[in-house]
């Protein structure tokens, strides 16, 4: 099992603050033994993040790791095109020494896809067009300039959807799925046959990947972790409200306690996972801290905890027959 971060680049402090940070936290995960980092594209401050070009990004971590993937989840794909972000994405692979994992999903965020003039009713069109076009460009003859050799095999698609792991297992490239959000919980059981479904109809040269994301913060008790995560949570309900997604008595607790996020000690992130219906499948477990926002400081002792209480053990093969 590989364990990565995805940072969603958010922050109240300003946009410089905030990145500095996140190379900082990419740093640090490298030190404390993930396999990955990875982030989130956000156009125009949307969910109160800081980073529109993940690309370059990653571009100025490559400089101060040496170890660690840096991947994108997920650049949208539907408002790129995609010759440039080949071209992007090789820079990147060649300044990291070929660490690029490039997550790219069609886009969920109406409003920003009308700023860019693209028409959100065909995204899912318009992302499989530029996927055929990006795959055709990241091969060692396409003419892409740095010359790419594996790029391909080292995509991801971020979906949830049956079609999309439809998509992902028809072009041999790697899927990254997140969790449903519902007053009565995640429907791990959906993703978990999707994920199986996949693995059996993939058609890529190489081994099928499943990159699961999931919501952790590790504090020195639950009560801890909770209390860093509540006033965020707070925010998206106050939206998911507005929405209609959630009823207005459902709280950051009920939140928390019918299993969107995974809080606690190590221990008990660490069962938590090991209960959870779509691990088995994964390849790659992935960590982050969506929706809340908690401090800077709060994640990188997350992160510690993480690294001693789950990826150790897991790595030790402490949990292998809860998992087999």
């Amino acid at each position: 099992m590989r364990f990565g971060f995805i940072s969603h680049i958010v922050g109240h402090d300003s946009s410089v603050v905030v990145l500095q940070q996140n190379i900082e936290l990419a740093i640090l995960a490298e030190e404390l033994g993930f396999d990955s980092f990875l982030v989130a594209q956000h156009h125009f401050g949307a969910q109160q993040a800081h980073c529109p070009s993940p690309l370059v990004l990653l571009s100025a971590i490559a400089q101060h790791t040496s170890r660690i993937r840096l991947g994108t989840a997920v650049v949208v794909g539907s408002m790129e095109h995609p010759l440039r972000l080949a071209e992007d994405a090789a820079m990147v692979d060649a300044l990291s020494g070929g660490r690029l994992e490039l997550g790219l999903g069609a886009g969920s965020d109406e409003a920003t896809a009308r700023r860019f003039g693209v028409d959100h009713a065909r995204r899912h069109e318009l992302f499989r067009g530029n996927l055929d076009i990006l795959c055709d460009a990241l091969t060692a003859d396409s003419g892409v300039v740095p010359a790419v050799s594996d790029l391909r095999a080292r995509l991801w698609i971020g979906t949830a959807s049956e079609s999309g792991f439809a998509l992902a297992a028809e072009c041999g490239l790697g899927v990254l799925t997140g969790r449903s959000s519902s007053p009565l919980g995640p429907r791990d059981e959906i993703a978990a046959a999707r994920s199986a479904q996949y693995r059996c109809r993939y058609q890529g040269a190489g081994a099928s990947r499943v990159g699961v994301s999931r919501s952790i913060l590790c504090a020195a008790s639950a009560r801890e972790a909770f209390a860093h995560l509540r006033p965020g949570i707070e925010r998206s309900l106050e939206k998911a409200y507005a929405a209609g997604r959630f009823p207005a008595d459902f709280t950051a607790h009920d939140y928390v306690s019918t299993g969107h996020s995974y809080i606690g000690t190590g221990l008990q992130v660490r069962e938590a996972l090991s209960e959870d219906l779509v691990i088995p499948h994964a390849t790659d477990v992935l960590c982050n801290v969506q929706p809340a926002s908690p401090s800077y400081t709060a994640i990188r002792e997350s992160l510690r905890i993480f690294s001693d209480d789950v990826i150790a053990p897991w790595n030790d093969r402490v949990y292998t027959t809860t998992l087999v």
